[in-house]
């Protein structure tokens, strides 16, 4: 997967869980409590398993400018 992609769907995972815990704190439903805590979950487990470099494959914690702090090379955003 490329790197842009799961940047994003990682964000959307961040808004999902924004707006569940926003839904949770009006309806207050068992189900909205279920997706407020899993979603979070489901984005971090996402990221650490997909948002590396796609030429050193190394983890990107945090992704800043147009190249791999690690092996320098351009990652293609």
């Amino acid at each position: 997967m490329k790197l842009k992609t799961a940047l994003r769907i990682t964000r959307v995972g961040v808004a999902l869980t924004v707006l569940f815990y926003f839904l949770w704190l009006l309806f207050k439903t068992d189900a909205l409590l279920h997706l407020c805590l899993g979603t979070p979950f489901a984005a971090i487990a996402f990221a650490a398993v997909f948002v590396r470099c796609p030429h050193c494959r190394h983890r990107l914690y945090r992704v800043s400018g147009k190249y791999c702090p690690y092996c320098g090379k351009e990652l293609g955003l």
